[in-house]
C-alpha cells in the first residue's frame, strides 16, 4: 500500500478503495508505524489490531505507536477532529464516511457535519500529513452521494483503486 506511506505535510490525501482492500490497508498501517508515531481515527470500525500485528511481525515496540480512536457516529467524528492537535503525527481515517451514511440523522445534518470536517482535515495535513480512507456504500443514495464529491473536491490528492466489476447476470434460457 505505497499510497498509504507517501504522506506529505502540507496536504490531506484521500484514498478511495473497495472494503475488501481494507487489509492492504491495515498492512500499511503497520509499516507506517516503524517510522514513527501515528494516530488512527476509525470511522467504521474496521481497524483489526490482529493484521497490524502480523505486519509487524509482532514487535510491540511498533504496535504500541499506534493510537486509535474510534467514532461511532458523525458527531463523534467531528468531535475526534477538533480535539487532535496538529503536531508532527501523522493521521490515517479509516472509513471515514461510514458514520456519516447513518440514515438516522437527516441529510442536511450530515452534510453540515461533513463540512465542518473539511478545516480540521486540512489543518492536521499542514502540521503531519493526513490519509483519510473511504470505502463508498455499495448502494449510494442521492441524498448521500454528494459526500464523496465534497471530500473529492477538497482534498490535496485523490487515490482510486480499481472496484470489482459485478459479476454478469447468467444468461437465461427461457
Amino acid at each position: 500500500m505505497d499510497i498509504l506511506l507517501d504522506f506529505r505535510p502540507g496536504q490531506w490525501g484521500l484514498l478511495i478503495l473497495p472494503r475488501s482492500m481494507r487489509p492492504k490497508v491495515l498492512t500499511g498501517l503497520g509499516l507506517l508505524a516503524e517510522r514513527g508515531p501515528l494516530l488512527v481515527l476509525d470511522g467504521g470500525n474496521g481497524f483489526n489490531a490482529y493484521t497490524v500485528s502480523r505486519a509487524v511481525r509482532g514487535r510491540d515496540e511498533v504496535l504500541a505507536r499506534i493510537r486509535i480512536s474510534r467514532a461511532f457516529t458523525c458527531y463523534q467524528m467531528v468531535s475526534l477532529l477538533e480535539s487532535v492537535p496538529a503536531d508532527k503525527t501523522p493521521v490515517v481515517c479509516l472509513d471515514f464516511l461510514a458514520t456519516f451514511f447513518d440514515e438516522a440523522l437527516p441529510n442536511h445534518e450530515r452534510h453540515r457535519l461533513l463540512k465542518s470536517c473539511l478545516p480540521h482535515l486540512a489543518r492536521l495535513g499542514k502540521a503531519a500529513g493526513v490519509m483519510v480512507a473511504v470505502s463508498p456504500p455499495r448502494v449510494i443514495l442521492p441524498e448521500t452521494a454528494t459526500f464523496l464529491e465534497l471530500l473529492t473536491n477538497a482534498a490535496g490528492s485523490v487515490w482510486s483503486a480499481e472496484f470489482p466489476s459485478p459479476c454478469p447476470e447468467p444468461l437465461r434460457l427461457f
